[in-house]
Parts: structure tokens; sequence; C-alpha cells
């Protein structure tokens, strides 16, 4: 076997090796509450909240949140509910 085949079999199982030992993903916290208590939370902590919606327009207690984005220059956070 040449020196390039055996190379890069080398460096392959290093990756694999490596990989093994990352830590999995965390996914972010899916607790129990709804959309006005996320948006309550945050105003509660000083940031500026802007809501958008998706869908069918419902109250926010009967809403789930999709997505959160924050601008942490103007605290502002951009809040999209379903």
């Amino acid at each position: 076997m040449n020196k390039f085949g055996f190379a890069t079999i080398i460096a392959g199982g290093l990756a694999t090796g490596f990989l093994g030992f990352a830590a999995p993903a965390q996914a972010a916290p899916a607790g129990p509450g709804n959309a006005a208590d996320t948006i309550s939370s945050l105003d509660d902590r000083g940031y500026e909240v802007r809501v958008s919606q998706q869908g069918m327009n419902k109250p926010l207690d009967e809403s789930s949140i999709v997505s959160v984005r924050y601008d942490n220059e103007d605290r502002v956070v951009y809040v999209t509910t379903r």
C-alpha cells in the first residue's frame, strides 16, 4: 500500500474517533407554557418584544412559539407564534 492510502486510512480513523466523542447537540427547552408566558418572561427581563403570527390569528395564551430572534444591541426580541 502506498503512503497516500495509508495516510488516508489513518486520517479517517482519527476523524471517526474524534467525532465519536463529540457530545450530541441539545435541543432548545420545550417546557410547559404558551406564547403569552414566554413573551411576559422576555418583557420582565427588559426586552422590547415584537410579535408576528403565522397562519390563523389566535390569542397568545393559545399560541405556540415558532421562532425567537434576539437583537441584543437594541434589546429587542422578535417572536413568531403559530
